[in-house]
């Protein structure tokens, strides 16, 4: 079985994580793509996060439509902080002989060497790298393979896999700003996650 795995706040999830994973999925011809929600993430402050309960909520709101699409409750079920390493861990033992795409965007890539383990990380799952605005793709860590167009030809080997055309332009903090402020996310936000939002009272 082959895997993408995109982890997370989604604080709240939008159109972007929905498009990265959708294109991902089709370059690496993966049979699931787990959203993986954080319960608090080890490199953020845990003051200000929505419950994990909101956020699983409209993970599996935003995926319903899409058939690989899955979301996981394997890091907020631990009511503690996990890294990123540990959850691909457990993610081999849970599948056995999967093939695991792990994504992510260059403004979390810039610092993979911060990462716990990232050596044994990148051992673990190709990395599928997202263009994100003002943040230029690294590639003095590990050889990277540009995805333009197509699929990704993958080997025995990990390996790091970037796809510059595909930009992740918003952002979840923009969002929770534009809902306090009462602006329209209806071109951010999937229907029923804005509606979520404006029923839970998220973000006002």
């Amino acid at each position: 079985m082959r895997i993408a795995i995109l982890g997370g706040t989604f604080d709240p999830i939008h159109n972007g994580h929905l498009a990265a994973a959708e294109i991902v999925a089709r370059a690496f011809d993966v049979d699931e793509v787990h959203f993986i929600p954080t319960f608090v993430p080890p490199h953020k402050p845990a003051a200000g996060i929505t419950s994990p309960f909101h956020r699983f909520a409209m993970a599996a709101l935003a995926t319903e439509p899409f058939d690989r699409f899955r979301v996981s409750t394997m890091e907020v079920d631990m009511l503690e902080p996990r890294y990123s390493v540990d959850t691909l861990e457990r993610m081999h033992q849970k599948y056995p002989g999967s093939h695991f795409v792990f994504i992510t965007g260059t403004d979390m890539y810039r610092d993979i060497e911060s990462w716990k383990e990232f050596r044994r990380l990148l051992s673990l799952t190709d990395f599928a790298v997202v263009h994100r605005p003002g943040f230029p793709m690294r590639d003095d860590v590990v050889p990277i393979q540009v995805i333009d167009e197509g699929p990704a030809t993958t080997g025995e080997e990990t390996g790091v896999y970037y796809f510059p055309r595909l930009e992740h332009r918003i952002s979840s903090t923009e969002i929770r700003l534009e809902i306090s402020r009462g602006g329209d996310t209806s071109a951010w936000l999937s229907s029923p996650v804005g509606t979520y939002i404006e029923k839970h009272k998220l973000y006002a």
